[in-house]
């Protein structure tokens, strides 16, 4: 009897161990479960970025917007991704050092860093870091301008000597004729130190002028008085004016004036390479610079700037059609070049070069921000990718 009662015990064990067992075990299969459905489910996402809408459509998880970067300072770029493996090729072979970024229709189709943002500390280039962007400035301050003719506050064929009385020929060279490098005014000569925008003014009018307006020549002191006219009718200056009215309402988050580029995230330092020997070229004083070289930005932020300049978040319509309209035999507008199938401003300052690029509907940009001038031609290069995106569909 003792014996049965003993077997009977165990058998009773046994089942409540295999019961509990089962219990814990079906517990625990939903996560795996679970684990293995969000790696199915977030593959594609890295690997076939083309179905992201599909992948999302299927997923419990909110989507994720594609042409959003975080508003958090230290992440507000775009992150690094190859959608069309044709563009990377194309920047490798060409020894592109920078920042790229190639967007169409809304979708990156590019965004990646490529060499070192310092030679010294080997640190490299990052879809965030900051360059000076040289001469692309000049879409900036055109923009300010129409922004103060849409309010009225100015008109582009205004004589400058309605604003700057002393100005030499003052009463024939337009804003117009400014803004579309075809002043005929003689410029200044960038020397050593600093300046106030007041005195690099004074200067310009003191070199007097080269010929009567209507002649293409391109000249920073031409944006440097525009950008003076800025800060006299808005009565800020000119960091504070392109903060409230073009960086806020454009999303620009990582942008600004030189003393603050170096206290960046991650700021690259430019480079010459002459006869196989890199070198850091001497700069100007950026004081010297004022409205034609003394701003920096991420590929994002310039992005950032085309989208809200071409969809009237900046300036009216008619506005941008004055900005896009070439204004010599040049192609020069203001502040853009116009090419048959795109817009282009473009910047060089040291080794930084720089190229802004996009179609004119709008809907595909290449923005190329580099830190030496290892490409031959970016121009001809933002050819390529262009090519390379048709081919791509």
């Amino acid at each position: 009897m003792k014996k049965k009662w003993v077997l009977l015990f165990s058998a009773s064990l046994l089942l409540l161990v295999g019961v509990v067992g089962f219990a814990f075990a079906r517990k625990q299969a939903p996560r795996s479960h679970q684990a293995a459905e969000q790696t199915v489910i977030e593959a594609p996402r890295v690997t076939q970025q083309v179905n992201d809408k599909q992948v999302q459509a299927k997923s419990s998880q909110k989507p994720k917007p594609q042409v959003k970067p975080s508003d958090n300072k230290t992440d507000v770029a775009f992150p690094e991704q190859v959608r069309v493996p044709a563009l990377d090729t194309t920047l490798q072979q060409a020894h592109f050092a920078g920042t790229a970024l190639v967007v169409r229709q809304g979708q990156v189709m590019l965004s990646k860093a490529y060499g070192e943002a310092d030679r010294q500390t080997h640190r490299l280039n990052a879809v965030n870091t900051t360059y000076m962007i040289g001469s692309a400035q000049k879409s900036i301050i055109a923009t300010a301008i129409l922004q103060l003719e849409a309010a009225k506050k100015l008109q582009v064929d205004d004589p400058i000597a309605k604003y700057l009385p002393d100005f030499p020929n003052g009463h024939v060279i337009t804003l117009r004729n400014l803004l579309n490098h075809t002043s005929g005014i003689v410029g200044y000569e960038k020397s050593t130190g600093s300046l106030t925008s007041a005195a690099l003014i004074a200067a310009i009018e003191h070199a007097g002028i080269r010929s009567q307006p209507g002649t293409w020549h391109y000249l920073d002191s031409n944006y440097s008085v525009l950008a003076y006219v800025v800060t006299q009718l808005s009565h800020q200056s000119l960091p504070d004016y392109v903060q409230a009215h073009i960086f806020k309402p454009a999303g620009i988050q990582n942008s600004g004036f030189y003393p603050q580029f170096n206290a960046t995230v991650s700021p690259s330092h430019q480079y010459k390479i002459v006869n196989n020997q890199v070198t850091s070229p001497a700069l100007p004083d950026f004081t010297q610079l004022f409205g034609a070289g003394d701003i920096y930005m991420t590929a994002t932020d310039v992005y950032r700037f085309d989208q809200a300049l071409m969809t009237g978040k900046l300036i009216p319509t008619a506005e941008r059609q004055l900005m896009l309209t070439p204004g010599s035999s040049s192609t020069y507008g203001m502040g853009f070049y116009v090419n048959p199938g795109s817009y282009s401003s473009h910047g060089v300052l040291g080794g930084w070069n720089v190229i802004n690029s996009f179609s004119h509907s709008g809907q595909t940009t290449i923005v190329l921000l580099a830190n030496d001038n290892g490409v031959t031609s970016l121009g001809q290069t933002a050819d390529a990718l262009y090519a390379q995106l048709d081919q791509n569909g």
